[in-house]
């Protein structure tokens, strides 16, 4: 099994940054390997989102559809996703963001994943560092978008 961590640091607020990438039905919008996204069975439950995630992804001549239960709690400002069906063995992917003195955000974030198809996991191997950091800078742009500031991502 994979795992990959990353923790970086933006100047926006952590409430912002929480929405941005909890609000899982506008991905489409600004991450280009997913393709679409739908979301359904939401619900609450004490004060945290809960929803089933669908995804169709295409990268590198591969389209894959995948289903991810997510979890959103504005109150611990977390995320986590878990694997529901889909071209993985397992998925856990967790987002957390800490608010700093200096009024920037900590966002740390970790993905544990295994694919059951040896080409797709090949693939991820040799391609995991790029893909985080596309996707990261996919949601640098649309944070800077929304919420008027310019990151560079470290």
């Amino acid at each position: 099994m994979a795992r990959y961590e990353k923790t970086l640091t933006l100047a926006h607020d952590a409430g912002n940054l929480f929405e941005l990438v909890s609000d899982i039905r506008r991905y489409p919008e600004f991450i280009r390997w997913i393709r679409t996204m739908t979301v359904s069975d939401v619900h609450e439950v004490d004060g945290a989102w809960h929803g089933l995630g669908e995804a169709q992804v295409g990268f590198r001549g591969f389209s894959e559809r995948f289903a991810t239960r997510v979890v959103a709690d504005p109150e611990r400002l977390t995320i986590r996703a878990s694997l529901v069906r889909g071209p993985f063995r397992y998925l856990d992917n967790h987002w957390s963001f800490h608010r700093l003195e200096s009024g920037e955000t900590r966002i740390d974030f970790t993905i544990e994943y295994e694919f059951r198809n040896f080409m797709l996991k090949m693939l991820a191997r040799n391609n995991l560092d790029l893909a985080v950091r596309k996707i990261m800078e996919a949601f640098i742009a649309e944070a800077d978008r929304r919420y008027a500031r310019t990151t560079q991502l470290i």
